[in-house]
């Protein structure tokens, strides 16, 4: 049997803790023992107690001869009524980084991290100061602190923009709490740091290949954290009916895009300066999408934008929209379910889908919206 657990026995009142694989010459395991680290564990004993405890398909034994502990990370644990054991998470950030990590030094110019950012197809790099990291870069930053304030990459060192102090975890750290200081703090990358020396990073992407489950700590259902804002008690009472009636919504028919999609968008001509599709983006938007005669024709996001104008060392304002934006546009129709849109995103890898009807531009759909309403589309995404 394979399970998490976190319980106590009526013989010795001790606490057994791991998740582990246990073969034994009797039909119940039970003993005072607490693996120290993941291993394998011979242990012989001789238990001779009215004890009380039973699984299901297992008999009621008083004693043991043998006992084989497989302690193991990465295991899922059963769970249900006929398992009651705390689930133990033993998968750390060492598990799930991503390495090697692209670095840059505090005294680079800006042309340098866009064109490793473009080359190595990230949205980060950390930045070190004495070699030691200091503070982290991304595709927002070269978008807020240099093209909106007009200037050329070249004119721009790493350690104006960068983002400090750097928030890093530890090798050892849990995937769960990585998880929770990624919400808590709404930041997508986690550099992991060990003695001072950067090892790895942990993203977004990462937690959720490994935990497909914290999709829910990311993206949380706007009518749910209304509630939850509202009042503590509130949420107690509201929600599990809240949800109840969206699951019986959902069961009486399926939920399209036209039911999750933004409405407000950004939208602009092809011959529109950067700076101004910038500008505009800045209040929020993903992205714009770029007309001509009219008609959705292109899309520009923040990663166009801070690496397509840089890389070519220009000013915002000496960049047309037409130059950088993405084409030809891949839409989708209001009344394609959810789960064609999960489809679509995960054949293209297109992360912002322009909803059009009739040639018109009705609004945009999102992988945060779509995870926001459906959260096991992450496994098409991740998997």
């Amino acid at each position: 049997m394979e399970f998490a657990s976190e319980f106590k026995t009526a013989y010795t009142g001790q606490r057994f803790l791991g998740r582990y694989t246990a073969t034994h010459k009797g039909e119940v395991a039970i003993l005072d023992f607490i693996p120290p680290s993941p291993g394998r564990y011979e242990l012989d004993f001789d238990l001779a107690a009215d004890e009380d405890f039973s699984e299901t398909g297992h008999k009621r034994m008083t004693s043991f001869q043998e006992l084989t502990l497989y302690v193991r990370e990465g295991v899922e644990p059963l769970e249900g009524m006929d398992y009651p054991h705390k689930r133990i998470d033993l998968m750390k950030a060492r598990d799930i980084m991503t390495r090697p990590i692209i670095t840059e030094d505090e005294e680079v110019l800006v042309t340098e991290i866009a064109k490793d950012m473009a080359e190595r197809g990230v949205g980060g790099v950390v930045i070190t100061s004495e070699g030691k990291p200091a503070g982290i870069i991304t595709d927002r930053d070269l978008v807020s602190r240099v093209l909106l304030r007009n200037r050329r990459a070249s004119e721009v060192k790493a350690k104006e923009i960068m983002a400090f102090p750097l928030i890093t975890i530890e090798p050892q750290t849990s995937v769960k709490e990585a998880c929770e200081l990624v919400a808590k703090r709404g930041i997508k990358r986690l550099p992991v740091v060990e003695h001072d020396v950067l090892i790895g990073v942990v993203s977004i992407g990462n937690i959720l290949t490994k935990k497909p489950g914290c999709v829910k700590r990311f993206y949380n259902h706007p009518e749910a954290r209304s509630l939850a804002s509202r009042c503590k008690q509130a949420i107690r009472l509201a929600v599990p009916y809240f949800l109840f009636r969206m699951e019986k919504r959902e069961e009486k028919g399926k939920i399209t895009v036209r039911d999750i999609m933004t409405r407000s968008i950004v939208t602009e001509d092809e011959d529109t300066v950067v700076t101004k599709i910038a500008e505009d983006m800045d209040m929020g938007a993903e992205c714009a999408v770029i007309t001509s005669g009219g008609k959705p024709a292109g899309i520009i996001t923040e990663r166009d934008i801070a690496l397509k104008v840089l890389l070519t060392d220009r000013r915002a304002s000496e960049v047309k929209a037409k130059e950088i934006m993405a084409f030809p546009l891949v839409t989708i129709k209001p009344e394609a379910s959810v789960d064609e849109m999960c489809k679509l995103v995960a054949k293209t890898h297109i992360k912002r889908l322009p909803v059009v009807e009739n040639g018109v531009l009705m609004g945009i759909a999102t992988t945060r919206e779509l995870l926001t309403r459906k959260p096991e589309c992450v496994r098409e995404f991740y998997f």
